[in-house]
């Protein structure tokens, strides 16, 4: 089933993940993790910011608000905390973080899994710029 919202979408996020196994940085020796690109086009509107989401001084935030509309369902590994690009609303790609991912009703009970058919996963992207 098609995500309701398919006509508004009017954001992209991509996100680079975690996956199975480590790579050498052939420049620095470092051992990094192989990661996997995951593109999510999204309906987000703009929306409050609270305190607790300033990770530092002298940091101004945009908070995006809003549901996954392909897929519907976010990937397990699209969680707080992971950072990504964001193009919203014809706006430059910029970074950003996940403040929150998928509604707390969760996607197994039948209002969590009616929510996730019809408007797909819940999601906040919090854009930090310095001043």
């Amino acid at each position: 089933m098609a995500s309701a919202l398919i006509a508004l979408a009017n954001a992209t996020a991509v996100f680079n993940v975690a996956t199975v196994g480590t790579t050498v940085d052939p420049v620095t020796g470092n051992v990094l993790p192989v990661t996997e690109t995951i593109e999510v086009s999204l309906y987000l509107r703009q929306g409050s910011l609270s305190p607790n989401d300033l990770p530092g001084v002298d940091v101004d935030a945009d908070v995006f608000e809003g549901y996954a509309i392909t897929p519907q369902a976010l990937d397990a590994r699209v969680r707080r905390g992971v950072r990504g690009a964001l193009t919203w609303a014809g706006d430059a790609e910029q970074p950003c973080e996940v403040g929150e991912a998928r509604d707390p009703f969760g996607t197994s009970g039948l209002l969590g899994s009616t929510l996730q058919q019809v408007l797909g996963d819940r999601i906040r992207l919090i854009r930090y710029r310095q001043r």
